[in-house]
């Protein structure tokens, strides 16, 4: 039982995504994780009962200060890349130091901790975007009252303005009007789902329904395009508890980017199926388009990005925050000439409570 519990605890160490190296108060290194091994270029073999000063020379700050920690039981937190150069260092890391100490408080050795400094420089990035998204969305929200209002008293006039010109050959002018005011309210109301926290209305629905009433909604466009509509739906799937609407949303916006990019004859793909061994549904939509390069596959789903014309680049954005609230996540595979393929993948039992869903 010792050796299996010894056994269980080596594997846990090598399979941290930390570097871990503890040196005893003779400070000989007790532990060298296979992490470690990666990071700074060394075989854990060749190090492990060897005295710490072996390995140092004078670049080796993140040893100097696993000592200081030693001797102090100061803890040191951070230690930037520029300042640990490692023997034969392989990737640049940040270091943390603590002392280890033995029931009774005495300090037994010390251990350092290297972790990847990426993961902190994608945090900072992270919190940055996060601000930067509160801002604008408040400036979208302020923005889209004050234009909604005179837009809104426009379109009243346009209509009163339409029955007064019955006959008249400047009539024609109006539904061109119109319907630009239309998209311009449409452009709105998606500054507004984005600026405006909404709310989850979830309920235990059939994803096979779902497919079939957006299919529904965008076949008379599919048809006036003459691109087909092919779905392959497995009825054995259970009812899973989402947000139909929401849902419907997503799966629409996928559909008309994928019109977008196909040209007449084009074929769009609508599958769905179920890993009962996983615990998710999925859903994928597979068209014959041109396909997406990489650059802008990279930035699918940043707000405000898109290479339309007349595109607000907040669908993607919307709909990824969509379904990350729903506990699943989407992913695009696309090569240039090749079309593209949206997955959905939703977990069949996500419990949900009346939310907001922070879109």
């Amino acid at each position: 039982m010792l050796e299996l519990a010894e056994e269980w605890s080596r594997l846990a160490l090598d399979h941290l995504p930390v570097g871990l190296l503890v040196i005893n108060r003779h400070r000989k290194i007790r532990i060298f994780n296979q992490t470690l091994s990666r990071f700074l270029g060394l075989k854990s073999e060749k190090v492990l009962g060897r005295p710490l000063l072996e390995l140092m020379d004078d670049r080796g700050t993140e040893f100097n200060i696993l000592l200081q920690t030693l001797i102090t039981g100061k803890e040191f937190q951070n230690v930037k890349p520029q300042a640990v150069t490692t023997v034969s260092c392989c990737v640049a890391c940040l270091v943390n130091t603590y002392p280890v100490r033995n029931r009774t408080g005495i300090t037994v050795g010390a251990m350092a901790v290297f972790s990847p400094a990426a993961r902190l420089q994608e945090m900072e990035n992270a919190v940055v975007k996060a601000e930067k998204l509160a801002i604008l969305g408040q400036m979208a929200a302020g923005m889209v009252h004050e234009i909604r209002n005179p837009l809104t008293a426009v379109g009243c006039f346009l209509q009163l303005l339409h029955k007064c010109l019955k006959g008249n050959p400047k009539e024609e002018y109006i539904p061109i009007m119109l319907a630009e005011l239309n998209h311009a309210n449409r452009l709105i109301s998606e500054f507004l789902q984005f600026a405006k926290p909404g709310y989850s209305r979830p309920g235990r629905c059939s994803i096979v329904e779902i497919i079939k009433d957006v299919v529904l909604l965008v076949e008379s466009e599919a048809l006036s395009r003459q691109f087909n509509i092919e779905v392959d739906l497995d009825v054995n799937i259970p009812k899973i508890i989402v947000d139909s609407g929401q849902l419907k949303q997503v799966f629409i916006n996928i559909i008309k980017n994928a019109f977008d990019a196909l040209s007449e004859g084009g074929k769009i793909f609508v599958q769905t199926t179920w890993n009962e061994l996983e615990g998710f549904v999925q859903i994928s939509f597979r068209d014959t388009g041109v396909g997406i390069d990489k650059e802008t596959l990279e930035n699918m789903f940043n707000p405000f990005f898109t290479t339309k014309e007349s595109g607000t680049g907040l669908g993607m954005f919307t709909s990824k925050k969509i379904i990350d609230n729903h506990g699943g996540r989407i992913e695009i595979q696309s090569e240039p000439g090749k079309g593209t393929t949206v997955t959905v993948l939703l977990p069949v039992e996500q419990q949900h409570a009346y939310t907001r869903t922070g879109i």
